[in-house]
């Protein structure tokens, strides 16, 4: 009898303590998908549950709770002072926009003058470019920082349409070309004659071009090539140079915003140049990545060859 009160007693505790394992198994299975829910979207504010009692899992998920608090409040108040430093840029640019345009302005009128001509005054005459050199240059900076801002406000509103990107790109390298030529660099440009149909934005197009040909020279060295190519109703846009300004180890970082390589700072760039572009090609589903092409024995070179290449998808409006 005995015997059979003690196996009775032994069945009860044994089939608790199983009950209370496979308990804390279920809920630690519970709990590993809950945090592999927050981990891939921690902007949801989502809590650990204990799906059953247990004081010392309870404790745990408690702390838990406590640093996923901690985190929300520290991305709330990091993305509100992102916008708030958005939203300054946003102004400033704005407010430097029309007195540098009006500077640039008078500038050139001066430049038209009689007496301020290369024949009178030289001295003068080399004055006033430089100026409207650096004029430029500033103007550059201020629309690449404005357009950065409303692209990260949201405020960059397009309108999608049928966009001949064949065209688009030869008309923004002719009016551009003199940026690829002050630089000294030799042009190679392969073009095709016939239209490439996407579904873009003209305005954003040429900005993004823009971006690619005054990236090219500030930092190319002798050569800068455009090409272009269809594959697999796919349009490939391929910005290529040699540069000495920067190293393979600085590619990653490329399309990071204010990045600019040590060796280029005297360049007077703000990292944002192809930030802005890249946004942009996304924004009207294409691509902007760089890498570093392969060449033949035979071309090889001392500089690096760094390629830029925009991707859109071919838009069949039959």
């Amino acid at each position: 009898m005995l015997c059979r009160v003690l196996l009775f007693l032994a069945l009860i505790i044994g089939g608790f303590f199983a009950f209370r394992y496979f308990s804390l198994l279920y809920a630690m299975k519970k709990t590993e998908e809950e945090i592999r829910e927050i981990q891939q979207d921690l902007t949801q504010n989502q809590m650990l549950h204990l799906p059953v009692p247990s004081p010392a899992l309870g404790r745990l998920l408690n702390s838990f709770n406590k640093v996923l608090e901690e985190i929300r409040e520290e991305r709330i108040s990091y993305e509100q002072r992102e916008k708030e430093f958005q939203k300054q840029i946003e102004n400033i640019s704005h407010d430097l926009r029309t007195p540098l345009t009006v500077i640039l302005g008078y500038l050139r009128m001066l430049k038209k003058h009689p007496q301020a001509g290369p024949a009178k005054d030289p001295e003068l005459a080399d004055t006033l470019r430089i100026l409207e050199q650096k004029a430029e240059r500033m103007n550059t900076l201020v629309n690449q920082f404005y357009d950065y801002s409303r692209l990260c406000a949201g405020d960059f509103k397009m309108e999608m349409e049928k966009t001949d990107l064949s065209r688009v790109l030869r008309e923004s390298l002719m009016e551009n070309f003199r940026i690829l030529e002050e630089a000294h660099l030799k042009v190679e440009a392969d073009l095709p004659s016939h239209p490439l149909w996407i579904m873009g934005n003209q305005p954003a197009l040429e900005r993004i071009f823009l971006n690619m040909f005054q990236n090219g020279g500030r930092y190319a060295e002798s050569v800068f090539q455009i090409a272009v190519k269809e594959e697999d109703q796919e349009i490939f846009i391929s910005f290529t140079n040699d540069t000495k300004k920067l190293s393979p180890e600085d590619l990653p970082r490329l399309f990071d915003r204010f990045y600019i390589q040590d060796s280029a700072r005297s360049q007077g760039g703000t990292g944002l140049g192809l930030t802005v572009a890249r946004s942009l090609a996304e924004e009207m589903g294409g691509t902007l990545e760089v890498s570093v092409p392969e060449l033949p024995e035979k071309e090889e070179t001392q500089n690096l060859i760094v390629c830029f290449e925009l991707r859109f998808k071919v838009w069949d409006f039959l």
